[in-house]
């Protein structure tokens, strides 16, 4: 009888045990349940301020690009040729004496055109152009004038798009990037005070636009060149960055 009570008492054990198990998988298994998931739910759930911001850095150019040469137009090819080759010589000639270096110039084009009469529907061929253009780099931008005058004065009949650009452009694109991030952090920070939150760090950040300075035409025949002194003014480029940002709270 004694053995009998034991047994008894070992099974209501055993399927007292096997509830409470079946018990907490139903509820979670961790006994939080519903309670744990919602609380989860709301310890993910973010909020956030976006923004933009913008910056700009003003830098004086320290390096001009100028594109010259010369043009030939004659009724036989080879004598165009021959003028080019030769006016195109002594241009190079006098960008050295300027003291323009062989890696600071450089072939930018070389073309012959045909010229046709196409008055008469024949389109009768009346002469060629030859086109030879270089790229000069000029460092010393108080002496740009007087080398684009003495490249004219030995033959140079094609001058223009020049370019000022700063050589360390990198640097300057830093800055403008690091006073974008600023003004995007002030205007977080205003709309956090008037929203009553407290802001808190990036979740998110987006680079937009990059402005760099582009080239400006600046043409002159070699007529207009030759009757006066080459004006150049450099005045400054802007480089701008703009960025977007998410601030938690």
């Amino acid at each position: 009888m004694a053995v009998f009570k034991r047994f008894v008492m070992v099974v209501a054990v055993i399927v007292g045990l096997v509830f409470s198990a079946g018990l907490l998988a139903a509820i979670g298994g961790d006994g939080m349940g519903p309670a744990k998931q919602a609380a989860a739910d709301s310890s993910t759930t973010s909020h956030s301020i976006t923004v933009s911001g913008d910056g700009s850095v003003l830098a004086k150019p320290d390096t001009a690009d100028v594109t010259l040469g010369v043009q030939i137009m004659n009724a036989e090819l080879a004598t165009a040729q021959s003028q080019a080759t030769d006016k195109m010589n002594a241009v190079l000639v006098a960008l050295k004496q300027s003291g323009i270096s062989d890696e600071n110039i450089k072939t930018v084009n070389y073309s012959i055109n045909v010229n046709q009469d196409y008055t008469k529907g024949t389109g009768e061929v009346t002469g060629y152009t030859v086109i030879n253009l270089v790229d000069v780099k000029i460092k010393q931008l108080t002496n740009v004038g007087a080398i684009i005058d003495s490249a004219v004065k030995a033959g140079a009949n094609n001058v223009g798009g020049i370019q000022f650009s700063v050589a360390n452009i990198d640097a300057l694109i830093q800055q403008a990037r690091q006073h974008a991030m600023d003004d995007a952090k002030s205007k977080a920070e205003q709309l956090a005070k008037l929203g009553g939150v407290t802001l808190g760090m990036p979740i998110s950040i987006t680079e937009g636009t990059t402005t760099t300075p582009q080239p400006f035409a600046a043409t002159r025949d070699a007529a207009s060149v030759a009757a006066g002194s080459v004006p150049i003014q450099t005045g400054q480029n802007e480089i701008t960055v703009s960025v977007t940002v998410s601030y938690g709270f």
